[in-house]
């Protein structure tokens, strides 16, 4: 038995015991203008049947009497000679017409043409009688008291042997993007099955526009979009979309499909609107929409989103498999979709054990509240940033992880939870921290002055003694002030030219010198300072600076040399007390002799003697020697005054005072 080929347009078909005859009777139909097919077995629909023998009469007549297996209007019977004019009885009613043999090709072209002609005004009427009798039997069927699942599937059956389509079904459309196949003409078990409303462009077309959605061609439909290759690989033709509207919604449509790529021409179309609408009334007073939808609406979404959800992993399978940190898929109440390997060997759990399970059973019972708020944030649309959480394995043995989120699912209501491994980092990381703040407790109790800076001289280190010493507070100086606003012009520079020329100790190091640095108001002050240049592997990284406050100690200093020079200049006047009674003493005595022989002279000399004024000179200076020895003797204070250059005598006028 050879396959049944359709062609588009063919009206007539010639079945035939002799293969090479009914090719040629095809061929030479064809080329007379009436499109015929040849074929061992007849099957499909056809205008008019060409029976070529006995034995072709008596298949024809086997596939007319079958479930749908042959729709002609009408059979012509051929004999194979003049013989076989006459029919068997049980054929008698097969043939509609008999053409006796022998026959011309150009009079067999004739007479089926002429049969054509005048069948076709009662094929429309054949048409239309049994289109009127569907009509009855659906209203028939809707009067019946039979339960609302078998009326649907008896009235899906009637349309779609009513449209000549191969297969049919009703679908109740939601509320949502999920509908229900409720009844298909060649399956009867099926019931509330869901599907996808958004790989059926044509439904939604025929539910938003609430017209019959005619699809030709649906392999290369612009409608169909992306899922006319699907549409192909089920050897779907053309498409019919009968929306069922009750008011102004459509709440269900028929579904009709076909094989060829062409709708015949005598497809009822009108009819099947009738037919539709009919059971859209019939519909009506049922609840038939509002069961289904409340019976299937939780089940629906669950499935509508799991679906998506699976979808949209399998892009991420591959990449979610090959990511060493643990992965974990969630939806948005926590429970887990999907995990990886990495997190099977994180956690010590098999894949069917975390999976259906909540994610908050494999922390700390502190953080679950936390992690499920997180997992809801991400499940919108929400990225958070990485967090630590405590891990629960099946070893017993602590584990601190990193969660980092990813929203990529939020579409599908689902979270990525990406778990890695930090125990050991985190230990450190607490070392690091509290040596960290040992430092800097270290440097901020140091009564010096430390700064620090960045290779562009922006200040990144000013503990509180450089506060003290400056009046800077660290917080208007980091990252807000250049280290040359420290220093007078130049100064700064300067001091890295030395650090690194080793003009002043090793290359990188500065030895102990005293600089100025520039007070918050501006004022000079004197500081000793050391600095050196940090390295990292050989690269400049920072500079760093110790200096200490030489304020109070050069107030100390100078206070000294101020209690030095008053004890200097107390000794000096102790000294010459001293030295000024021992003077007045010794010289008071030869003094009082020289005084005594003075006015023994004067009385031995006459008043008319010529030596008289020599002797009252030398009366007048022991007198005033006698005045400079009780001065001498009066001293109290050191105070001198200029003699002979820069020579310093003491002054006895002010050191008597």
């Amino acid at each position: 038995m050879g396959p049944v080929v359709e062609v588009q347009g063919s009206r007539v078909l010639v079945v035939g015991d002799d293969a090479a005859e009914r090719e040629r009777l095809a061929s030479l139909l064809t080329e007379a203008g009436c499109p015929a097919l040849a074929a061992e077995r007849p099957e499909g629909t056809f205008d008019l049947l060409l029976a070529h023998g006995p034995q072709a009469l008596l298949r024809s007549h086997v596939a007319r009497q079958g479930a749908g297996q042959l729709r002609v209007a009408t059979v012509i019977y051929l004999p194979e000679d003049a013989a076989g004019v006459f029919l068997p009885s049980d054929l008698a009613g097969t043939a509609d017409e008999v053409i006796p043999v022998p026959v011309s090709d150009a009079d067999l072209c004739r007479r089926l043409q002429e049969l054509l002609r005048t069948r076709t005004p009662r094929t429309s009427l054949e048409h239309l009688e049994r289109q009127r009798d569907m009509l009855g039997e659906i209203g028939q069927i809707l009067a019946s008291g039979l339960d609302i699942i078998e009326i649907l599937q008896e009235c899906v059956t009637r349309v779609t042997e009513m449209m000549g389509a191969d297969r049919g079904s009703l679908l109740i459309l939601g509320d949502t993007e999920v509908m229900h196949v409720m009844a298909a003409s060649d399956d009867p078990s099926v019931c509330k099955l869901p599907l996808l409303l958004e790989k059926y462009p044509e439904v939604r077309a025929a539910r938003e526009s609430r017209e019959v959605c005619v699809v030709e061609d649906a392999p290369h439909s612009p409608l169909l979009g992306p899922f006319a290759q699907a549409v192909a690989a089920r050897g779907i033709g053309s498409l019919v979309c009968l929306p069922l509207c009750d008011g102004r919604q459509a709440n269900a449509v028929i579904l009709l499909r076909f094989a060829e790529e062409r709708l015949p021409d005598q497809t009822p179309l009108a009819c099947g609107r009738v037919a539709a609408g009919m059971i859209a009334l019939g519909l009506r007073g049922t609840d038939i929409f509002e069961r289904v939808r409340e019976q299937t609406r939780r089940l629906s979404l669950a499935k509508y989103t799991a679906e998506r959800r699976l979808r949209a992993l399998e892009k991420y399978r591959e990449f979610l498999e090959s990511s060493t940190d643990a992965m974990f898929v969630t939806d948005a109440e926590g429970i887990v979709l999907y995990v990886n390997l990495a997190a099977e060997q994180l956690t010590g759990f098999a894949r069917e054990a975390l999976c259906e399970r909540p994610v908050l059973d494999l922390v700390a019972e502190p953080q679950r509240p936390p992690l499920a708020e997180a997992v809801r944030h991400v499940a919108t649309g929400t990225n958070l940033q990485n967090f630590d959480l405590d891990l629960l394995t099946t070893s017993g043995d602590p584990l601190i992880v990193s969660c980092a989120t990813s929203s990529v699912l939020s579409d599908q209501g689902a979270a990525i939870l990406s778990f890695r491994d930090v125990t050991e980092a985190r230990a450190l990381q607490n070392q690091l921290g509290q040596t960290k703040d040992f430092l800097e407790r270290l440097i901020d109790s140091t009564v010096d002055g430390i700064v620090a800076a960045d290779t562009s001289g922006n200040i990144i280190l000013f503990n509180k003694g450089a506060e003290r010493v400056t009046g800077w507070k660290a917080e208007e100086v980091i990252g807000k002030l250049h280290i040359e606003q420290l220093y007078q012009p130049g100064i700064a520079r300067a001091i890295m030219r030395e650090l690194r020329s080793g003009t002043q100790g090793a290359v990188g190091r500065l030895e102990l010198s005293r600089r100025d640095v520039l007070a918050r108001d501006g004022t000079p002050i004197p500081v000793n300072m050391t600095a050196s240049i940090v390295y990292d592997e050989g690269r400049e990284v920072a500079t760093v600076g110790v200096f200490s406050d030489l304020r109070e100690r050069l107030r100390i200093e100078e206070r000294l040399r101020q209690a030095q020079e008053k004890l200097v200049l107390s000794e000096k006047q102790a000294l010459i007390a001293e030295l000024a009674g021992t003077t007045a003493h010794e010289l008071n005595q030869p003094l009082t002799s020289v005084m005594g022989c003075i006015e023994l002279l004067d009385r031995r000399m006459g008043p008319d003697n010529p030596h008289k004024h020599l002797l009252e000179t030398v009366t007048r200076e022991a007198e005033r020697m006698a005045d400079i020895v009780r001065k001498i003797g009066k001293i109290t204070r050191y105070e001198t005054k200029a003699y002979v250059g820069s020579t310093q005598i003491l002054d006895l006028d002010k050191a008597t005072e």
